[in-house]
């Protein structure tokens, strides 16, 4: 009896032995099935999203991106956000950097100093990160070039015009044109030469570039033979300003000037909410939609500086405009270009690089540019900045015009 129940023992054992076994076996099967079947997959979707394109090979080149994607200035984090994932696209689908894929990571700084520096300093500790773009601001660009400068990593600042910012530090970049510039050509060729104004009022933000933008467009405007009869500065976020409405009122002067980026809109309907038909004058924000969709009629004839212009007369260009209004669900400012153009003149400035890819190489071939892009000439100069040409535009049936072109100044 004992020697039946040990056999029976042994079978029972056996069998399930055999039992894990071919437990095994079909889960082995199964788990090989699922995962031919999980690649196959994953081949087919990558095969559908993916565009036509060469292929990229070795590690990807990071570059960190600062950027408003919040706040007052989230239209501008928008443009950068929009028109720099396009010139990345374009770029990896045409096989990237030297066959590498090119990544920008975006970082939230919501218009603040303080967060922009904090956000520049995670870019620039983490190795992986071979140059940072941004921010927005003057202001926002300048917290963040001290820690870039000590990291020795590349700031590129495609929008920051203040002229304080690239001397900074030998790694500052910046192609939207020095802001001494900007306010120097509104002041004599679109307020004294276009407009024939003879007495200003001023209204400017508070902040690096609104101060740097103001003092440039008042010393040119004393040398046009411009009186300022009224001079406010507020702060930045502002939207209360009918005091200062009343006062400025009250100077008669013959055009306005407005020197913000953020709180245009609300300066405008409230002029003319006050029943002030006067020439206004925007520096700042270029021919932004942002102004004809807050405004409306309000900002009919308002005139404004911009160094680009996008029009069908142009393809390549108007073809970027078109594509970049469908993806940002508003209209390309300069801004806009300027942001797409630091995308390719920093692949340029990569692809030249013969050797190791480091963040001093990119530096060094970065300061050699000297090429024509979608927003034209780009040559910096010893110090890191470039100066541009302007062109006068107008508010005209609720779209912008072209009244001047470049040469304007120089007839």
């Amino acid at each position: 009896m004992k020697k039946v129940r040990k056999i029976t023992a042994l079978l029972l054992v056996l069998l399930m032995i055999l039992g894990l076994t071919a437990c095994g076996e079909k889960a082995e099967q199964d788990a090989g099935t699922k995962t031919e079947s999980a690649a196959e997959n994953q081949e087919e979707k990558t095969d559908a999203e993916a565009p036509e394109s060469e292929e990229t090979s070795g590690d990807p080149i990071y570059v960190g991106v600062l950027a408003p994607l919040t706040g007052t200035m989230a239209e501008y984090g928008k443009t950068f956000e929009v028109a720099m994932t396009m010139a990345m696209e374009e770029i990896n689908a045409a096989g990237g950097i030297g066959g590498r894929e090119l990544v920008l990571d975006f970082a939230d700084s919501k218009g603040e100093q303080n967060e922009a520096a904090d956000l520049a300093a995670a870019f620039a500790e983490d190795e992986k990160y071979m140059a940072v773009l941004g921010d927005f601001s003057s202001g926002c660009a300048m917290a963040a070039a001290p820690v870039c400068d000590e990291a020795g990593i590349v700031q590129f600042a495609p929008t920051a015009s203040s002229v304080d910012f690239a001397p900074m530090s030998e790694y500052c970049f910046q192609i939207a044109g020095r802001s001494d510039g900007e306010g120097i050509y509104a002041a004599k060729y679109i307020v004294g030469k276009y407009v024939g104004a003879e007495n200003v009022a001023l209204f400017s933000m508070n902040t690096d570039w609104g101060v740097s933008t103001r003092n440039y467009f008042s010393e040119a405007a004393k040398e046009a033979g411009l009186n300022i009869v009224f001079d406010e500065a507020y702060a930045e976020g502002e939207s209360d300003f009918t005091s200062l409405i009343t006062k400025a009122e009250a100077a008669a002067p013959d055009c306005v000037v407005i020197i913000d980026q953020s709180s245009t809109s609300n300066l405008i309907n409230q002029i003319r909410g006050y029943g002030w038909d006067c020439q206004i004058v925007m520096i700042g924000p270029s021919t932004s939609q942002q102004v004809l969709e807050l405004c409306g009629d309000n900002c009919e004839g308002v005139l404004t500086t911009a160094a680009i212009f996008y029009s069908e007369e142009e393809p390549e260009v108007w073809a970027f405009a078109q594509e970049f209004a469908e993806r940002a669900k508003f209209q390309a400012t300069v801004m806009a270009g300027y942001a797409y153009d630091a995308i390719y003149v920093l692949k340029d400035a990569i692809e030249r690089i013969d050797g190791e890819i480091t963040r001093d190489a990119i530096r060094d071939s970065l300061a050699t540019t000297d090429d024509t892009y979608m927003t034209g000439p780009i040559k910096f100069s010893e110090i890191g900045d470039i100066s541009r040409s302007y062109l006068i535009c107008q508010v005209s049936e609720g779209k912008y015009v072209v009244r001047c072109g470049y040469d304007y100044g120089e007839q």
